[in-house]
């Protein structure tokens, strides 16, 4: 099963994830991937979902040498890190990807994850695209007819129940 959860900047989307690995891990399943969110000094963090180990992936003082977008300088090592969590995730019950955007666009960052969903190389995922940036993915994930759940202010606390039932509910 293939799970987009989207939503504009700010709104939640990360959050949903994370209270969402919380309830498939209450159930007895798995989870693997990644959660990213910023920090007090408005740096990104990035945490592998399974070990809880974090490290900063992008910063938006122009610190890193990685690539770039208009507001953030990427840490290769964050990047790398990302990437091992995706790759040691592969196997979990649901693989959650917090998020593709603008770098994955151009090939970068975490692409990879988007080719293992088209491939079907995972069970299930979740993958954060924000609302502005889905119109850009879905050609690339109609393959696999993902389910799309907008994040709002009124949905954003029911939405990790409402996808967990829906993923427990096809292990059953």
């Amino acid at each position: 099963m293939v799970i987009i959860v989207t939503g504009v900047i700010g709104i939640g989307k990360t959050t949903v994830c994370q209270k969402l690995v919380e309830t498939v891990r209450n159930q007895g399943y798995t989870c693997g991937g990644i959660l990213t969110y910023k920090d007090a000094t408005n740096h990104i963090i990035i945490e592998d979902i399974q070990s809880g180990e974090k490290e900063i992936l992008a910063s938006s003082h122009n610190t890193y040498s990685g690539p770039r977008t208009p507001r953030y300088s990427f840490n290769p090592r964050g990047i790398d890190f990302g990437i091992q969590a995706i790759d040691k995730g592969i196997d979990s019950d649901v693989l959650i990807v917090d998020e593709v955007g603008h770098l994955e666009l151009r090939g970068e960052g975490f692409v990879k994850s988007l080719e293992l969903i088209q491939t079907n190389k995972v069970k299930n995922s979740v993958t954060v695209i924000r609302k502005e940036l889905l119109s850009f993915f879905l050609p690339q994930l109609d393959v696999v007819s993902p389910l799309i759940f907008e994040t709002t202010v009124d949905n954003r606390n029911q939405l990790p129940v409402e996808i967990g039932a829906i993923l427990t509910e096809q292990w059953r």
